[in-house]
């Protein structure tokens, strides 16, 4: 039996009591006194909640707002309506959300029920009659489905393995072109993807990883002396290819932020640490201010365009778009998610007969086989059957997702297919509306933005929306279409193609070739990586060659790329041709490594349309810096998309060395600056 413990003297400040302060700071309580005041602190301050997560909370705030559409739609009350759990009312609501919005799958009106379920109990305190849950769910699963024609089918759960996985890297370094707001993403998402495959940790748990859930050490170990990495409950070790090594990608993220606490850290520096001899790890710390800052963080609009910043991390929805971006890319046809990443390690574990049962989640298998078990049969049954070797390789190979990659296969709209759309008579007639709107506002106001606040700047707000949702819709409708209309014909025309005989035709179908040229030396190296791995014999050689990547990681997490859209109108100017230029002079410098851009003094007179923001960032490729736009609107939709207002007070962004010591005390003096100085007609917005 355990000991009575004998209660401490408790202080009359942490109990909360109100005294005078003559008497005495401090008293001993009773056993009846103490415990009278804690109930009543905890009965005062608690309140009856359930303890949902955030993004939980916001799918009820959604079903909330629907159910009060609804509600005001039929003129009932929401509230008692919900609450008296009215069978007819709840199944009325489903036929109405069906009929307004697209439903397809029975799935989802199932989670739509739980969500409103869920509502009930933030509203009633309790939970909704279990009878009254398997009617509706009875009800959506019978009547409702066959009225609307809902969707039974199972999802398909693919599995990503390793040579999957090496062909999406793949992708992302050597043959992916599309562009990030920073570079430093660029590095940040395949070490999310890593450590994803690695861990099979959900989304959210991944990008809420600070430096305080971050260990990294230098292991003693007798002949190699491997530096491992430690993430809460995981070692790992140093991938024989950095580009596929989390090590070097957190190393160099860490180099980016500045976190190590000994002072001068770089990834050289870090990779040939030792342990000193009667120790048995060198244990790397980080600052104490760090701690808390997450590893993978978004970007933030600023004056001189987009930063990272430095506490907020990156949110789902945008990694979630560059994962299934790059998938696209990639040419998966499956939808590709990080729970792939997760059912394929689940899959692995559970298949390992060395794991023991709480890794292989034993106690409770119910969610792993409803929603991780792999739908395929990854063994082969034939062999088993007829008692012969079993083909394990093909089996996998039958089973990958990069099974039914096509490099042929359309990923993106022609310019043809995309004006095609535009020329639609439901698009038309939504242009023409924005377009007398436009008209209106300017014959009133002359400036659209002098329009803020007034119904007419809102009309024309909502069908500027308009005209480009619509046509989203129907991009979107159209490369679907074209791509269902290439996987029903190709294999057909492969099939024709091999029994004609022809051997020209029968050539191999390669993947798609790496850009001619790279926005950066730094990606360049990174993406030859794939193809000239160091040698395996030549220890000196593949640490030198690991420094080199890893530094080219924490460069690359300084540039930025792509500022400026791609537009038929816009005048570049290269490099090349800028000392031909007579308004614009530059001395180029030798940098110090290929990964140094070239410097360049300006003289004050620029273009008229220049960006006198991109001109002075160091970070952007010298093309970009100098790009001329094509109007003063151009320059105009180019600010409000990657910088801030001008704040008075502040200097003349142009690196020039006369302007470094003006203050500009109001917008207005920064665009007289800007028009008398630098010749660039700056926009009324700015």
């Amino acid at each position: 039996m355990a000991r009575r413990k004998t209660l401490p003297p408790a202080l009359q400040q942490a109990s909360n009591l109100r005294q005078d302060a003559s008497t005495a700071t401090t008293r001993e309580l009773s056993d009846r006194e103490y415990y009278n005041t804690r109930y009543e602190e905890v009965d005062r301050n608690h309140r009856s909640t359930t303890l949902y997560e955030v993004s939980t909370d916001l799918h009820i705030d959604r079903q909330e707002r629907l159910w009060r559409e609804y509600c005001d739609t039929v003129e009932i009350d929401p509230y008692h309506t919900l609450t008296k759990a009215m069978e007819g009312r709840i199944k009325n609501y489903f036929h109405w959300m069906c009929n307004k919005y697209s439903v397809k799958k029975i799935s989802s009106v199932e989670t739509y029920w739980h969500q409103l379920s869920q509502l009930y109990i933030r509203w009633k305190g309790r939970r909704i009659n279990p009878l009254t849950l398997k009617q509706i769910y009875n009800f959506i699963n019978g009547a409702l489905a066959e009225e609307h024609g809902l969707d039974d089918s199972e999802t398909d759960k693919p599995l990503l393995d390793a040579v999957d996985f090496v062909a999406l890297l793949r992708c992302h370094w050597v043959t992916d072109t599309n562009v990030f707001l920073h570079e430093r993403h660029r590095v940040q998402l395949p070490a999310i993807l890593i450590v994803a495959g690695l861990t099979g940790s959900r989304p959210n748990a991944l990008l809420g990883i600070t430096y305080r859930d971050l260990d990294l050490f230098v292991l003693v170990d007798s002949t190699t002396g491997e530096k491992a990495f430690a993430l809460k409950t995981y070692i790992f070790f140093i991938d024989t290819n950095p580009v596929f090594c989390i090590i070097s990608h957190i190393i160099s993220l860490a180099c980016d932020d500045d976190a190590y606490l000994a002072p001068d850290m770089t990834p050289r520096k870090v990779l040939t640490l030792d342990v000193r001899r009667g120790l048995n790890c060198q244990q790397i710390l980080w600052k104490e201010e760090i701690l808390g800052v997450p590893v993978f963080r978004a970007s933030v609009r600023t004056p001189n365009g987009y930063v990272i910043s430095p506490d907020r991390e990156l949110p789902y929805d945008q990694y979630h778009e560059w994962a299934t971006r790059l998938a696209e890319e990639t040419g998966f046809v499956q939808r590709f998610t990080t729970y792939c990443l997760r059912r394929a390690t689940g899959n692995a574990i559970n298949d390992d007969p060395d794991s023991n049962d709480a890794v292989r989640n034993l106690s409770n298998s119910t969610v792993f086989y409803r929603n991780y078990l792999s739908r395929m049969i990854r063994y082969d049954t034939q062999a088993i059957c007829r008692g012969t070797r079993p083909r394990t390789q093909l089996i996998h190979s039958a089973n990958r997702m990069s099974r039914l990659i096509d490099p042929r296969r359309p990923k993106d709209l022609t310019e043809e297919q995309s004006a095609q759309i535009r020329q639609e008579p439901e698009i038309q007639e939504l242009r023409s509306r924005r377009d007398q709107l436009f008209r209106r506002v300017r014959d009133e106001f002359k400036f659209v933005y002098r329009a803020k606040g007034r119904p007419i700047h809102e009309q024309y707000v909502e069908a500027k929306r308009a005209v480009d949702r619509r046509i989203k819709e129907r991009e979107r409708e159209l490369k679907k279409q074209i791509q269902r209309d290439y996987d029903a014909t190709a294999p057909v025309q492969d099939i024709l193609v091999q029994l004609g005989g022809d051997e020209e035709s029968v050539s191999p179908v390669l993947p798609p070739p790496a850009p001619a040229r790279y926005a950066f030396e730094e990606r360049a190296r990174i993406a030859k990586a794939f193809f000239d791995p160091p040698s395996t014999t030549d220890a000196e050689g593949d640490l030198k060659w690991r420094i080199w990547i890893a530094d080219d990681m924490v460069s690359l997490c300084s540039r930025q790329e792509g500022v400026f859209r791609t537009a038929r109108r816009t005048r570049r100017m290269r490099p090349d041709n800028v000392e031909a230029d007579p308004t614009l002079t530059t001395v180029k410098t030798e940098p110090e490594s290929e990964s140094d851009s070239p410097e360049f003094v300006p003289l004050l007179l620029c273009q008229p349309y220049q960006c006198l923001y991109c001109l002075g960032k160091a970070s952007l490729p010298l093309d970009e810096r100098l790009r001329n736009l094509s109007s003063k609107y151009s320059l105009e939709r180019h600010f409000d998309r990657w910088h801030r207002p001008f704040r008075p007070g502040g200097p003349c962004p142009f690196p020039h060395p006369d302007c470094a010591s003006i203050t500009l005390d109001s917008v207005m003096l920064f665009k007289n600056h800007a028009a008398r100085v630098h010749g660039i007609k700056m926009s009324d917005k700015v």
